[in-house]
């Protein structure tokens, strides 16, 4: 099978064809279910003690890396070691130890108590130590460059060896050009369908759709170090100045909805906000005034204005790029003038740790508590500067929570908190598509991303092939 991927082979270890790669080729401790939880990979069970400070994990049996190394505890504990030594995860820095119980698990030892380690064990993947090619997924690499990547299927894998022999994974320079290669015929499946193409590959009879929602928040995120972003009824009266439904449905085109905060509102910890905020542009506008930002005439245009500010947006990627503009039409009608800064992906993260930012619009993981954690509390080594220590306090009891109950009731302080004090304005959820030939059977579940059974797909019955 042909894969076409319309972002290069080399770039953000989490996006594009990398993404692939990894989900095809290792696996993590732990699976991430819809609703967030964990469940069986590598190891079939994760249970804590009643301090909350040891965690046990119990391996599965019959486990072997591509080079037939089999997994031990012995070897998950020296994994799991060099994981902890690298600081894959945050959580892992309460890791104090990690020690063989028994045949068949280990125990990791912690300094105190630490909730999102279980979640941050779903989200790595395990390979064997300086051999980072070296995974115990379906498939394992037989090439990669620049421009493909080559995968076989892995005889040992221990849910069965897959279906399709090999896998070849392209790369095109952009969506346009993958979308067109598959409707050539030149590959099999469209790893994301655009927006702009959605419409035209879904009319198409010789391939398949497979929406899904994906688990990823587009916020415009606000530093409030900024002399007006600073004050807290200014960014509630730009998240009231923001029609959300008009965002989803002509930045997204529709394949999406309305964010209100940035965990996934399917997952278990999930709290809605008690007020949310509805568009109101005149209660904006009401709100600036009484604020103390009212209109005046503006020296370079000549227009009335309260004030501005820059937002940095992912260049070269037409869904941040239609969003951010469409969020800078609707702040204007209240008179907020919003600048649009392009910049490029590690010129982007860079400044947002630095904290070189007036805000920022981009994509962020939302189905990981430790994640929400590593951006939304100020320390340290965050993933962003942003200067927002109100959310400190209650993100720390969620963190050493020792119990749901305890996570929970600390994420619906968290939600009260996104209104009375917002960090950011919370936009949309995306909805997301992948297309393949109809010579393969995928068998999908419902509202779930096709890649995760990659190693269960075989041709279609009546397919030349199929029948060899």
């Amino acid at each position: 099978m042909r894969i076409g991927i319309g972002v290069p082979l080399k770039g953000n270890p989490g996006s594009g064809a990398n993404f692939v790669i990894t989900s095809l080729t290792a696996e993590p401790w732990l699976a991430t279910k819809p609703d967030g939880r964990q469940g069986e990979r590598l190891a079939t069970d994760a249970t804590w003690d009643t301090s909350h400070t040891v965690l046990r994990l119990s391996l599965r049996h019959g486990i072997y890396f591509h080079d037939d190394t089999q997994l031990t505890p012995e070897l998950a504990a020296q994994i799991l070691r060099k994981s902890v030594a690298d600081k894959e995860a945050a959580s892992f820095a309460s890791v104090q130890s990690i020690r063989v119980s028994g045949d068949d698990s280990i125990e990791l030892k912690l300094s105190e108590p630490n909730a999102f380690l279980v979640g941050d064990l779903s989200l790595g993947s395990v390979r064997l130590p300086n051999k980072l090619k070296v995974g115990s997924g379906p498939f394992q690499i037989v090439k990669r460059d620049a421009d493909q990547a080559i995968l076989k299927a892995f005889s040992k894998y221990y849910r069965g060896r897959p279906a399709l022999d090999e896998i070849y994974i392209i790369n095109y320079p952009t969506q346009r050009k993958a979308w067109t290669a598959l409707m050539r015929g030149q590959i099999d499946m469209l790893h994301e369908v655009s927006r702009d193409a959605a419409e035209f590959v879904e009319a198409e009879t010789t391939v398949n759709t497979y929406s899904f929602r994906r688990a990823y928040y587009i916020p415009l995120v606000f530093n409030v170090r900024h002399p007006v972003l600073r004050n807290a009824e200014v960014r509630k009266a730009i998240n009231e100045a923001l029609d959300k439904a008009t965002l989803v449905r002509d930045g997204l085109n529709g394949r999406g909805r309305p964010a209100d905060g940035p965990i996934w509102p399917e997952h278990w910890a999930y709290a809605p906000p008690p007020q949310p905020f509805v568009f109101n542009p005149e209660a904006a506008r009401l709100r600036l005034d009484n604020a103390g930002f009212g209109l005046h005439p503006r020296t370079d245009k000549g227009v009335p204005g309260r004030f501005s500010f820059t937002c940095l947006v992912f260049a070269n990627d037409p869904r941040f790029e239609r969003l951010a503009i469409l969020v800078q039409n609707q702040l204007a009608d209240v008179g907020i003038e919003m600048k649009l800064q392009p910049v490029k992906q590690d010129n982007l993260e860079a400044r947002l740790k630095s904290g070189d930012f007036d805000a920022f619009l981009f994509e962020m993981f939302g189905r990981s508590l430790g994640y929400m954690y590593e951006f939304w509390h100020q320390h340290e080594g965050a993933l962003a500067n942003t200067g927002y220590r109100s959310a400190n306090a209650v993100l720390d009891r969620v963190r050493s929570a020792r119990s749901d109950d305890e996570v929970k009731r600390g994420m619906a302080d968290f939600a009260r908190l996104l209104h009375d004090d917002p960090p950011a304005a919370f936009l949309a959820w995306q909805t997301t598509a992948r297309a393949v030939s109809t010579k393969f059977d995928v068998s999908p579940e419902p509202d779930r991303d096709i890649l995760s059974n990659v190693w269960q797909w075989h041709l279609a019955s009546g397919t030349p092939q199929a029948s060899r």
